[in-house]
């Protein structure tokens, strides 16, 4: 295995070299190009489309109100799947085209994209051939996927391939394969794609007000919140990928619109290992409310979700609602041989899902979850609904409509099918054999290097890295990496979406507030109110969450 180093050329024939990208150069880019797209939003949707439009040859800028992947685009159940659940909905092409992009994430980010075994265990002796039939065509609708199809497995298969399963009453059960990844993480190499093929990209940018020229947009009002300063952005066509703000800007586009966003709530809570001993995943067939609820270890500890509860007003850090968190927990427990309670909890996350329904609908498990493209009549161009599994898909759709409704001239076609994300040149699944042996650390902490950053590690960690803390598995290099290359530019954007600390342990969290707010001090050069003022407000964030479920 060729292992990129330095300014050493990987296997695809791509240099890694770090550069620093300066936001102020992408700040003065924004007030003075005249942009094809300007993309108001940057979760997956409208990173995934800056990057497409990019790539393209289409001059592209890209602003976030907050931080890449702050909203539902971190708090996924961290799924690139078809929706098993989908095929008794009957949405057969919506489970088609996820499992189609399914495959090409796990060749194109094999570092973040990884197959994931999954139990469906059977406590009636009817429920493996009833299953079977179900994975019978999710198998086929993955035609061309390279995943193993399902298996029908015995009683002891199944204790062996998920030890915590409840034994009681258990007949065996079926494994099929999905795949799991880091979103977050995921979602900021789109952000730094598409910088990487000439897009304009800035985080903690917000929309003030649009600027329209005989009833059609031309542009908008923008305000840098690390400056204050207002400016205006030209472009010749405006997509909205606010996710759950959409109709917010869709207001400020034409305050009589109605209102199409039927948002719904996720909660996840996350436990050890010891608590939980599995390897695979396990689906839930069928809670109380109709759902499926999922178990999957991830970054070495296990999530346990997902509820769907509609909420009327969506916060921009949602906590856990009425009886979500014992919800989960006796969903789980009705399948887990060791009890879970509210001490077990390590942390707890929660996603709101960005559902487009036109008529109305609040029955938000039967929404689909296909995308949804509208047009305003001043230009405004909106996507809303999908998921993460299909964004690729979903950024080439709007794109193309961009190009259509904005006159755009036609340059190249939609070239993300194929496309080594950074990280992923040269990379090998036993790259952790080599990071543990340069660095001299242990296989866990080799193995969570190697799904971070895949071949670049070297090049992030140079020849001697320094720990951010005695017995703390994290290098300070990887923070100094978040703010030079990731965007990162506060406590919070590093804990939560960069090194994913505050999604896995509270506890631990909380102990690396200070010492990644000093690092960011001495990168970002903040003043000391500014620095205590970070650290307060992650520590507020932090016992806020903990609170939620206690």
């Amino acid at each position: 295995m060729q292992i990129c180093r330095g300014k050493e050329t990987c296997k695809a024939g791509r240099i890694l070299k770090m550069e620093k990208q300066s936001r102020a150069n992408q700040i003065l880019n924004l007030q003075k190009e005249t942009y094809d797209i300007l993309f108001i939003g940057g979760g997956s949707t409208g990173a995934g489309a800056a990057f497409d439009a990019a790539k393209r040859g289409y001059k592209t800028a890209l602003i976030e109100k907050k931080d890449f992947a702050s909203g539902t685009s971190s708090r996924s159940t961290k799924l690139i799947h078809g929706g098993v659940r989908y095929l008794a909905q009957f949405h057969f092409k919506l489970i088609h085209e996820a499992l189609t992009e399914r495959q090409r994430l796990l060749e194109n980010a094999p570092h973040l994209v990884k197959p994931l075994k999954f139990v469906l265990p059977a406590y009636r002796f009817y429920e493996r051939p009833y299953y079977g039939i179900g994975l019978t065509l999710y198998d086929i609708l993955a035609s061309k996927g390279k995943l193993p199809s399902h298996k029908t497995i015995s009683k002891s298969e199944a204790i062996h391939e998920f030890a915590a399963i409840k034994k009681k009453g258990l007949f065996g059960g079926i494994t099929y394969y999905d795949a799991q990844f880091n979103d977050a993480r995921l979602n900021v190499l789109l952000a730094r794609s598409a910088q990487k093929e000439g897009a304009t990209v800035a985080n903690r940018v917000e929309l003030v007000s649009f600027i329209k020229e005989n009833g059609k947009l031309k542009g908008a009002n923008l305000k840098d919140l690390e400056t204050g300063k207002t400016f205006p952005v030209y472009a010749k066509i405006i997509a909205n990928t606010t996710g759950i703000w959409v109709d917010h800007v869709r207001k400020l586009d034409d305050p009589r619109t109605f209102n199409v966003l039927s948002p719904s709530q996720g909660i996840h809570l996350v436990f050890s290992k010891k608590k939980i001993p599995c390897e695979s995943a396990m689906i839930i067939p069928k809670t109380k409310d109709g759902r499926v609820v999922f178990i999957i270890p991830w970054e070495d500890q296990v999530i346990l979700g997902t509820t769907d509860t509609p909420v009327e007003n969506p916060g921009d850090e949602p906590l856990p609602i009425g009886n979500e968190v014992q919800f989960l927990l006796d969903t789980g427990n009705d399948y887990l041989e060791s009890k879970l309670t509210q001490k077990d909890i390590q942390s707890v996350f929660v996603g709101i899902r960005p559902l487009i329904s036109p008529e109305g609908n609040q029955d938000t498990k039967n929404i689909s979850r296909e995308e949804v493209i509208l047009v305003s009549n001043s230009g405004l161009v909106t996507m809303g609904g999908g998921k993460w599994s299909t964004y690729r898909k979903m950024s080439e759709d709007l794109v193309d409509k961009l190009i259509q409704v904005g006159n755009l001239e036609s340059k190249k076609e939609c070239s993300t099918k194929v496309y080594p994300f950074p990280g992923a040149a040269g990379y090998s699944e036993t790259l952790y054999q080599e990071i543990e042996k340069t660095y001299k650390i242990d296989t866990a902490f080799a193995k969570r290097l190697q799904n971070y950053y895949g071949t670049e590690v070297f090049v992030i960690l140079g020849k001697k890295p320094k720990l951010i803390g005695k017995g703390v598995p994290y290098f300070e290099e990887e923070v100094i990496f978040a703010v030079k290359e990731e965007f990162a530019l506060g406590v919070t954007d590093v804990l939560a979406r960069r090194l994913r600390i505050l999604f896995v342990n509270l506890d631990l969290a909380e102990k690396m507030v200070r010492p990644i707010a000093n690092i960011l001090s001495k990168q970002l050069k903040w003043k000391e109110k500014t620095k205590q003022k970070e650290e307060a407000t992650a520590i507020e964030l932090i016992e806020s969450l903990k609170k939620s479920y206690r």
